[in-house]
C-alpha cells in the first residue's frame, strides 16, 4: 500500500478520525436524549440498556456503510 506520509495526509486522516468519534458520540447522545424526552415514543423502545446499544451500533454500522458507499461511488 503505497501512501504518501506527508504532513498534508497525516492532518486528513486527523482530522477524518476526528470526524469519525464525532458522529459516534453524536449518535449516542442523540439516542440518549431521544430517550430521555420520550421523542415520538420512543422511549419505552429504548429504556431498555440492551436494546440501547443495538440501536446505538446499528446506526453507527448503517452510517459507516452509507460513508464507504460514498467514498467508492466518488473515486
Amino acid at each position: 500500500m503505497g501512501r504518501d506520509l506527508s504532513f498534508k495526509n497525516f492532518l486528513k486522516d486527523l482530522g477524518m478520525r476526528i470526524g469519525a468519534a464525532a458522529v459516534v458520540l453524536s449518535i449516542f447522545f442523540g439516542l440518549g436524549y431521544i430517550n430521555r424526552t420520550n421523542l415520538f415514543g420512543l422511549s419505552s423502545l429504548l429504556g431498555d440498556q440492551l436494546a440501547f446499544f443495538t440501536v446505538a451500533f446499528l446506526l453507527v454500522g448503517v452510517t459507516s456503510i452509507c460513508w464507504i458507499v460514498l467514498q467508492r461511488s466518488r473515486s
